[in-house]
């Protein structure tokens, strides 16, 4: 029974039952491949060559030696030469990133085979540099027209926008007593001793929590305090 759907198989020109197999599937099979071993060369930091690897259009757009693939001659691709070794040198270069192995070649080879096929929305990978988290910090302006009575800081003024935004009301002042443990369990994460609580009682003034902000601030207690929060974020564990 097998041999006859082997020979079936084989009779329709479609190869064997091992040369079957779904098409390739570019962003899950291919793009992984190209970003780990060749983007670091080829993407949106250098260019080298004038190529970039991040899209399937730049791919066949190809750089200073023309395409990076053939349609017509798949196995020509000169992409798949330089991976194989066969171009007269390879990449990824030696001592600069691990060689694709022949299984993730093939993988290239048969998706080229296929069409090289690609979503039309595709996005190139943005350069690291236009990160958020590297753009110099703006001091936002905030609008005279927008403060009132309510604020104490100029944060306070993005506070309203989202309360405004929301639909939302703010709540009255909390009593000294409840601001003050909020304030130690946020910052030290222990509550005030009674002498710290009876201190502040009698003078629950602004400055007076100023003082005591800074002062918690300046506690070895605070880093601990933050210093465990953020290990506990980032899994913190011993490793060599």
């Amino acid at each position: 029974m097998r041999f006859a759907i082997i020979f079936g198989i084989s009779w329709l020109g479609l190869g064997t039952v091992d040369e079957v197999r779904a098409a390739v599937d570019y962003l899950k099979e291919v793009k992984p491949l190209l970003i780990e071993h060749c983007v670091s060369c080829h993407g949106p930091v250098r260019q080298k060559g004038g190529l970039r690897l991040d899209t399937a259009v730049a791919i066949r757009t190809g750089g200073e030696s023309g395409s990076a693939i053939s349609l017509t001659s798949p196995k020509e691709s000169l992409l798949l030469e330089v991976l194989a070794g066969n171009a007269g040198f390879s990449m990824p270069p030696e001592g600069e990133g691990e060689r694709l192995s022949e299984s993730e070649v093939a993988v290239i080879a048969e998706w080229i085979k296929a069409g090289a096929p690609a979503p039309a929305e595709e996005k190139p990978l943005t350069d690291p540099k236009d990160y958020w988290s590297y753009q110099p910090v703006v001091r936002p302006e905030v609008s005279p027209n927008e403060s009132s009575n309510w604020d104490r800081s100029p944060i306070d003024v993005f506070i309203r926008r989202k309360h405004r935004e929301r639909n939302l009301q703010a709540v009255s002042d909390a009593p000294p007593e409840i601001l003050l443990r909020r304030v130690f369990l946020d910052l030290i994460g222990l509550p005030p001793t009674q002498k710290e609580l009876r201190t502040f009682l009698s003078d629950p003034s602004d400055d007076a929590y100023t003082a005591v902000v800074d002062d918690l601030l300046s506690r070895p207690q605070h880093g601990e305090r933050w210093g465990r929060h953020w290990m506990d974020v980032w899994r913190y564990s011993d490793w060599y």
